[in-house]
């Protein structure tokens, strides 16, 4: 096989992307095909059709490149959860936050790294620590909007939020794998039993 430098690519190839991004979006089709562990930089390399050299001038190592994707990560679930501070009832926002992140973990051929961002949550290296980070932010950022419903009075007093918080991003995650398993089925379509869902367990109006 032979490695291609993108200074090298067709215009028409690589103008959609900057080179990090066309990295990175070849980086997360390995890693959903192989997982962070088994796909390698020559893996990567082929799929981005870069030579090492080429590659290693914008990425030194696999450790960067994950890097970098967990901070898209992070990025991209604080633009989710921003629709947390639209107006409207606090089970529809959340509704609304859900079915977004739902949406982004359909991709056909990266979906899978979401999966594997669960799974490696839970182990004890780097990666799984960067990953329980953002996930410890976006439980953080839930909390607060869920206070603040409570104390106007929008959710059960007795709500014991913690409890609430690990009820509603067990949900969320348990679907994503769902979905995996049930492709055909569009998103959207589970918004009137999410949102049922969502309402009784917060104790909220469900209009």
């Amino acid at each position: 096989m032979t490695f291609t430098d993108t200074a090298e690519l067709p215009e028409a190839a690589s103008a959609p992307l900057s080179r990090k991004d066309h990295i990175l979006r070849a980086a997360r089709l390995c890693f959903s095909r192989s997982g962070f562990h088994r796909a390698s930089m020559s893996e990567i390399c082929a799929e981005a059709k870069m030579s090492p050299g080429a590659l290693y001038r914008y990425y030194p190592s696999k450790d960067a490149i994950i890097e970098a994707i967990a901070e898209e990560e992070r990025l991209a679930a604080s633009a989710c959860l921003a629709q947390l501070a639209a107006p409207g009832p606090i089970a529809r926002r959340i509704t609304d936050v859900a079915l977004t992140y739902l949406a982004q973990a359909r991709d056909p051929e990266t979906g899978n790294l979401m999966v594997e961002i669960c799974s490696e949550s839970l182990r004890n290296t780097a990666v799984g620590e960067r990953f329980q980070a953002i996930e410890a932010e976006v439980r953080q950022r839930f909390q607060v909007v869920l206070e603040e419903a409570r104390s106007r009075g929008e959710i059960a007093a007795d709500l014991d939020l913690d409890l609430a918080l690990t009820f509603l991003m067990g949900m969320g995650d348990g679907l994503v794998m769902r979905l995996r398993l049930e492709p055909e089925r569009p998103a959207e379509t589970l918004r009137p039993y999410l949102h049922r869902m969502i309402a009784s367990l917060l104790g909220a109006d469900s209009a």
